[in-house]
Parts: structure tokens; sequence; C-alpha cells
């Protein structure tokens, strides 16, 4: 029975009224030509009402006119009908289709990258390594990458995390990164680090102290070699268990550290230099594309340096992958330039230092330094450099049990 109302349902159905004397006789005849007539119901002895399939309601009528009856449709149903109402409201009907396909369209978009959980990293810079990766505003939810591939790629090229997660909702891409925690050798920083010595980390000179808790093992100008204790986190007779107190020790202890770096600098570079001359166009941006006049003749520059300046539309506070781009095109000369033996050797000393107080930390400070070794060779200065650097030498080491 299914298998004939489908059929029907697409096909068209009228359903009508018949008036007359000879009814009987109609639906005879009806049922002889093999319509298909539906829910006959008798309203009383001169009228019926029923449905008849649209493609053959035209002969049904002939039928009903030939045996004297009158035939008042009532209502029509099926898809043939309901195209043809469609077909009278084009736009509503375009409108509407233009919704849904707008709304599948933003919903498979990305249209926002949230990083979160930052503090030293840059969101820019975590921002720049995800575009890299395929993640970016405008990009199709179908084209992101694997996640754990992202995460493994984004905790790869940033040294400072210790934990990268990716997760998509809805629209939007959310980052959190978990930055490693710098622990001060002292345990200064995580306030009592408890039952704990101060030892030194290297050889050095000791040169000035801050105890705030513990007992001072060595003074000021002593020599100290890596791993001794500096401050003990035990007070009295460490060989009497009644009159030792275990304390833990606090503070810093500053030392004379030598150390010798080793670099080379070119006496011949090359300086980007701009001259000024500059164009400035603008172009839709749409969906992570760059809609560029196919007109547009490039500049006649032999060099040139491309700087873009995104602008996006926002609906309300969420910013929709679409808008227009501001492209400055900068001319620019590669300047050779040559330094002088003197001036090479500045600059090497100035870079040895910035890569020595990155290692130091920001409690290391310079005293003095003393080039060893300065030669010139193959278009390049050779510098071996001595520094003499103070800088906090204290880590702090668990007392153990039983001392």
């Amino acid at each position: 029975m299914s298998s004939n109302i489908l059929p029907s349902n697409f096909k068209g159905k009228i359903e009508c009224i018949c008036e007359g004397e000879h009814l009987t006789s109609l639906l005879n005849q009806a049922v002889q030509q093999g319509m298909e007539l539906e829910n006959i119901e008798w309203l009383d002895g001169h009228r019926i009402r029923l449905k008849v399939p649209l493609s053959e309601f035209l002969s049904f009528y002939r039928i009903a006119r030939k045996s004297r009856n009158r035939v008042r449709i009532v209502k029509k149903e099926g898809l043939p009908f309901l195209l043809k109402r469609l077909k009278r409201r084009k736009f509503f009907v375009a409108g509407s289709v233009l919704f849904f396909v707008l709304i599948l369209l933003f919903t498979s978009l990305v249209w926002n990258v949230k990083v979160e959980g930052t503090e030293k990293i840059p969101v820019q810079h975590v921002q720049a390594l995800l575009k890299k990766e395929g993640v970016y505003p405008g990009q199709w939810k179908m084209r992101l990458p694997d996640r754990e591939e992202v995460q493994y790629r984004l905790l790869s090229q940033l040294p400072q995390a210790s934990w990268v997660g990716v997760r998509v909702e809805g629209t939007r891409v959310v980052v959190t990164v978990v930055e490693k925690r710098e622990k001060d050798p002292s345990g200064e920083q995580n306030g009592d680090a408890g039952p704990v010595h101060l030892v030194a980390t290297k050889n050095a000179l000791i040169y000035d102290l801050k105890v705030e808790r513990g007992n001072p093992m060595v003074e000021v100008n002593d020599v100290v070699k890596e791993g001794q204790i500096l401050v003990s986190g035990i007070y009295g007779d460490l060989n009497d268990s009644k009159s030792k107190k275990i304390v833990g020790a606090k503070g810093k202890v500053w030392g004379e550290v030598w150390y010798e770096s080793s670099v080379e600098i070119p006496l011949e570079r090359k300086r980007k230099v701009y001259t000024g001359r500059r164009e400035k166009h603008v172009y839709p941006y749409l969906f992570s594309h760059v809609m560029k006049n196919p007109f547009h003749r490039k500049p006649p520059y032999k060099s040139t340096e491309v700087m873009d300046h995104f602008h996006f539309l926002k609906l309300g506070r969420w910013e929709l992958p679409v808008g227009w781009v501001e492209r400055e095109e900068l001319e620019m000369e590669w300047m050779k330039e040559r330094l002088s033996v003197d001036e090479a050797v500045q600059e090497g000393l100035v870079h040895a230092k910035e890569d020595l107080l990155k290692k130091t930390g920001s409690d290391g400070r310079i005293l003095g330094q003393k080039v060893l070794q300065k030669r010139q060779e193959n278009g390049k200065v050779y510098l071996k450099v001595h520094f003499d650097v103070i800088e906090n030498i204290a880590k702090i080491q668990p007392i153990l049990q039983g001392e």
C-alpha cells in the first residue's frame, strides 16, 4: 500500500466533491477505466468526497460531465502544486535557499583563533606558527590539519611551552599553551622551599651573600667548588642530633665567575635601505584570499618589500573572515657595508655580552672583559674574549634523611 501512496504524493492529487443523481454510475465507470480513486466518502445520497490522481483528473472530469454530475475542487495536494506555489514566490525561495547556504558556509569556516594561557610567549608569535600549520581565520574546518600533529609541531617550535592543546569549538579554534615555570635556584620564587641547603652551581669566588634563613658556610672572597654547600639549612652541631635544628636555607649567594666566549664577525655585510618610494593599494579580502586586481601593474622597482595591513568586518563581537587589505609596496635596495677591524671588534663584544647575560639571568652583571685573541681571516674577525661575571650561583639541594 505504501508503494502506491508514495508515487501518488509526488505526482499530485486533487480532493473534490461530486454532486448529482448518477454518482454510483460515475464511480463504476472510473474504476472500469483503471482510475485509482482514494478516500471515497458519501456525504449524503447526492454528494461524495474523494481524491483523484492529478494525471487522471481530466478523464474523471469528462466522465462526470457525461453522466451529468458536477465536480467541485476542494483541495490540491502533492509536489506539482507545491512547485507551482513556490514558482510564484521566487524571491522568497531564493532568499530561503541563500540563507541556508550561508548558514552552512559560515558554520564550515574557522572565524576566530583564540590563544590562551600565554604570559611570556607573544600571542602574535603563536598565531603566526598556527597560520604556517594551516590554522587561521577563514580556513575551512574540513581542511584543518590533525590536532595532535599541530600540537606536536607547536611544542617543538615553542621552547618556553611545556604543553600545547588544540580544540575546535564551533567556528573557533582554541589553543591552550602551558608555559614552563622558571625556578629560582635559591628557591625564593617558590617561597619556602622546605628543608634544603643552598649549594654552588659552579666554581666561583664569593662576591656577596644575602641570607634570609640558614647557616652561612662561606664568606666573601672564599673560593668554592661546584656542589659545595654555601648556606646550610641546619642550625647547631651537625654531629649532635639533639642540638641540631633543620630550618631550611633561603637566600642568594653571588659569585665571581670566569667565562671565555668565541665570536666571529664578517667585515662585509648587506644592509636593507628604503628609498622612500612606495605604492599603496586596497584589495578585498575573502576567506583567507586577497582578491587582487588582475589589471594592476607592478611598480617599476627592482626590489620591493610588501607590507599588508588587514582590516576585518565585525558582527557584534565576532570577527568575520571578510574585509579588506591595505597593501604597501616599498622600494628597497641592498647596500654593502664594510666594517673596519675595530668596528667589528666592538660589534663582536656587544654580541658576546648579550649572549652571556642571557645565560646568567637577571641577577648577572659583567665586571670586566679582556680580548685574549684577535685574528682576521677570510673576510672575518675572530675573537676570544675573557669575561668576569657576577651571578647568583646558589641552587637548592634537599636535606637528606640522616644529615
